[in-house]
């Protein structure tokens, strides 16, 4: 079995942190359902409550200049919907 990447990890605790308050969760890692592509691209956290809904993506300091095209569309996405937000998130490489 492969070592988890630290953005491997921090996936994995956002998506069982909104799984804990209540949303259903798919994240782009293994033990949960793989997101929609939403706009062509695949998100790394998607929870939903209600109509409520967090899309999560989550970037090392290597992706987050090549992903901002990535980061554009989902905040477009977002922003283009009610009770629909976007959030972005960094992590440490060790």
């Amino acid at each position: 079995m492969t070592q988890a990447t630290p953005h491997d990890k921090k996936v994995k605790r956002i998506a069982a942190a909104y799984w804990g308050r209540g949303y259903d969760v798919t994240a782009a890692i293994s033990g949960y359902d793989r997101p929609k592509p939403i706009r062509g691209r695949i998100p790394d956290v998607v929870a939903i409550r209600g109509k409520t809904t967090k899309i999560v993506e989550v970037e090392t300091s290597r992706t987050f200049r090549g992903h901002k095209d990535q980061r554009d569309i989902l905040r477009d996405y977002a922003a283009g919907r009610r009770r629909t937000w976007f959030r972005v998130t960094r992590v440490k490489e060790s």
